[in-house]
């Protein structure tokens, strides 16, 4: 398996989107996020890279990937908040719970809008 195929593994495969006080949908990530495009075929997306930020509250991760049925390149932006919240009883940082966001981005970086949570 090539380092490309590799990040696939990087991917979750699904995201949760909030349907208001509906509860939660799961939303599919192999997919094709660009405006116009309506792939849902996995084998036409192509990661290409990857870019990661850390620092103490957040650790983002950025995957660009090709979407051969459109030709276009976006980005999936993972951001994993830390520390969202702690057990009243704990002062330990171990314990404390994180979230997990997931935008989609075209090329330049514009945000085309929040997936949902993973």
């Amino acid at each position: 398996m090539s380092g490309k195929e590799d990040l696939w593994n990087e991917i979750p495969s699904h995201a949760w989107i909030s349907l208001a006080r509906s509860g939660m949908e799961k939303i599919s990530l192999d997919q094709c996020f660009l405006k116009g495009c309506d792939n849902q075929d996995i084998k036409l997306l192509l990661p290409l890279e990857k870019e990661e930020i850390e620092n103490d509250d957040k650790h983002i991760k950025i995957i660009s990937i090709e979407c051969k049925k459109c030709s276009g390149i976006f980005k999936l932006k993972f951001e994993t908040i830390k520390k969202v919240a702690r057990p009243i009883n704990s002062n330990n940082d171990e314990d404390a719970l994180s979230m997990g966001i997931v935008y989609a981005m075209d090329e330049d970086d514009n945000n085309l809008g929040h997936i949902g949570y993973f």
